[in-house]
């Protein structure tokens, strides 16, 4: 009987580490991720004026001066229901190192200019990525509700 004992304590280990991986949410809360923390306020701004202006499968582009980084942004589909409105989009964004990375993002709207905007899941790397020749663009007549954007929310 003794022999058993150690396989026996393994197996209510295993057991017990398997049951705490499928529940590890729940045993213990998960630090909040976020995503794009290097946007500008300047930046978020023109991903709702986008959000608001632009027709699906249309490229919206633009550099930012300060930071030197290029986005790139295409609303992929648009419901509108109930007076509410979901994007599903992506914005790319292009380091001065030409390094990339992709954030998928669900933007929800109830009243027009005003989006709460959260990311489907991790910033996906993309590796080096072509820098664009862009135009300056204007800046759009917008507000940010914070004064310190710490990039969305990845929804889990």
């Amino acid at each position: 009987m003794k022999q058993y004992v150690p396989l026996m304590a393994a197996c209510v280990l295993l057991l017990c580490l398997g049951a705490c991986k499928r529940n590890a949410a729940t045993i213990l809360p998960m630090p909040d991720e976020y995503v794009g923390e290097y946007l500008e306020t300047s930046d978020v701004l023109r991903i709702g004026a986008a959000l608001d202006r632009t027709a699906p499968r249309i490229p919206v582009k633009w550099e930012n001066p300060e930071t030197g980084y290029q986005f790139s942004m295409m609303v992929f589909s648009s419901d509108s229901a109930k007076g509410a409105t979901t994007s599903r989009f992506s914005v790319l964004a292009i380091e001065p190192s030409g390094q990339a990375e992709l954030l998928a993002l669900l933007g929800r709207s109830s009243k027009k200019g005003v989006w709460h905007i959260v990311a489907e899941s991790s910033a996906s790397p993309v590796g080096k990525a072509q820098r664009m020749r862009l135009d300056p663009t204007p800046m759009p007549e917008a507000t940010l509700n914070t004064d310190h954007f710490s990039g969305f929310l990845v929804e889990r």
